[in-house]
């Protein structure tokens, strides 16, 4: 039935197969662009989703339930997992969620793809005591540790482009135009071109490339005691953008955040708010709908970082001006290939900015994540703004499509009888739960196991 959970038999694992149970998955938007692009996503490039269709789901913590015969003496029932969703097996990339059925069913198997994967297991080891929500959130967590986690391409950029004296902005755009992946472009001269140079702001993203000035400089983290932006500041990622910054050794002085709708920017600030006053940070938040708050004012000498967490061409072009001095600006947001920001680029030479972008996250992103949140030193579940059962998935895809909540969304596919729920709705739908969330809104363990405790499943769905 369509928007329903289909039942199917229970797998039986072949040799070099695991069977697992899905725990909890987070719902990305990424799973939005899978329905909203089909078949010409590029990640499924010519698959025929109606016959072959798509089992999403890569923000996913699992357990094993049965080890194929090649892999018993290595996966023992009960051993409990993450995926590293970004998969190469000899050579080809597949993901978890696309390719490869994802955790958006309660039983799967996984095979050699991601057990022997090019770059060994994509499978990484979660303590017994860690959450199944606050495991699922580390990949979308290890995306945001990514975005800073770059350098000034000295030695990690395959390829550079170097402009040693100006070039005409004709010049410039034609040779960026023929740029392979993973680039950096160096621009060393010291004055202004004749025109804004159109950028293709979707390969900074999606390709990895970068525009460096030419001082070397390779802060990828937030500035400490600086001021920064971040653009889309109350959705999911934005927020945990904020709460990040928040919780760093160092954290910025002032924090602006803007976004367009009230109830996201009253969540974070209800959130977060008690955070950066106990960190001394003063955090800024705008509806930019009302119109723009005074940059200038806000940030006197220009922004130390700005994080753009929203497609939005308009923002990244209205914030490159504003960067200081050997500021970043970071396209954290996918925007399509092809998009062309109108810039004045050579401010990255002049004032030695930087333009940068990353996407997904590597085993080393995924592992460093996990290990800072079983050090309790970053508290993934204070992202989570919603939770559904199995036959939730449909309204949470919903949910996040339309922006409905202001963080993640978790579904635990083996409770049945769970309606999409904001947590701070709990209240109502299950007080017991409720009662143990962290000031009657964040997520914790303690929650988590009240809610457990009393699940309902549907075995075989």
């Amino acid at each position: 039935m369509a928007g329903k959970p289909e039942s199917l038999p229970m797998p039986t694992p072949g040799p070099t197969e695991i069977l697992v149970r899905h725990d909890a998955c987070g719902i990305c938007y990424s799973d939005i662009k899978i329905i909203n692009l089909g078949g010409e996503h590029p990640r499924l490039a010519g698959r025929d989703l109606q016959t072959d269709p798509v089992v999403m789901g890569h923000e996913v913590a699992l357990t094993v339930v049965e080890a194929g015969e090649n892999y018993r003496d290595r996966f023992l029932p009960g051993q409990r997992f993450i995926v590293q969703a970004d998969i190469f097996y000899g050579g080809v990339g597949l993901a978890y969620g696309y390719a490869l059925p994802g955790g958006m069913s309660q039983y799967g198997l996984i095979g050699a793809e991601v057990i022997e994967g090019d770059e060994g297991c994509y499978l990484l080891a979660i303590d017994d005591t860690t959450g199944y929500a606050e495991a699922a959130l580390v990949e979308p967590w290890a995306c945001v540790e990514a975005a800073y986690r770059w350098s000034d391409g000295a030695g990690s950029a395959s390829e550079k482009l170097v402009f040693e004296s100006a070039p005409t902005a004709d010049a410039f755009e034609a040779a960026c135009a023929t740029l392979a992946k993973n680039t950096t472009v160096h621009l060393r001269f010291a004055a202004p071109l004749e025109r804004l140079v159109a950028v293709d702001v979707g390969r900074i993203h999606y390709d990895g490339h970068r525009y460096v000035g030419p001082k070397s400089n390779t802060r990828g983290e937030l500035r400490g005691g600086g001021t920064t932006w971040f653009v889309g500041a109350a959705g999911p990622m934005g927020q945990m953008h904020v709460q990040r910054a928040l919780q760093l050794p160092h954290p910025p002085k002032r924090i602006v955040g803007t976004d367009r709708r009230d109830n996201r920017l009253d969540a974070l600030r209800s959130r977060f708010g008690a955070l950066a006053r106990d960190r001394g940070v003063e955090l800024l938040l705008f509806n930019v709908r009302e119109g723009d708050p005074d940059f200038t004012a806000l940030a006197p000498n220009g922004f130390d970082d700005i994080v753009v967490n929203v497609p939005s061409l308009e923002a990244i072009e209205q914030g490159f001006p504003l960067l200081a001095e050997n500021g970043v600006l970071n396209v954290f947001a996918g925007v399509a290939r092809g998009t062309m920001a109108r810039l004045p680029i050579w401010e990255v030479a002049t004032r030695n900015v930087r333009i940068v972008g990353t996407t997904g996250s590597t085993l080393a992103d995924m592992t460093r994540t996990r290990d800072l949140l079983e050090a309790r030193q970053l508290e993934t579940g204070a992202s989570l703004a919603a939770i559904g059962g199995l036959h939730a998935f449909r309204d949470g895809l919903d949910a996040v499509k339309n922006g409905r909540f202001p963080g993640k969304t978790v579904i635990f596919p083996q409770i049945e009888d769970l309606p999409l729920t904001a947590l701070t709705d709990l209240e109502t739908v299950r007080p017991a739960v409720y009662a143990k969330l962290k000031n009657g809104q964040l997520w914790t363990a303690e929650a988590e196991a009240e809610l457990m405790s009393g699940r309902s499943t549907t075995e075989g769905s």
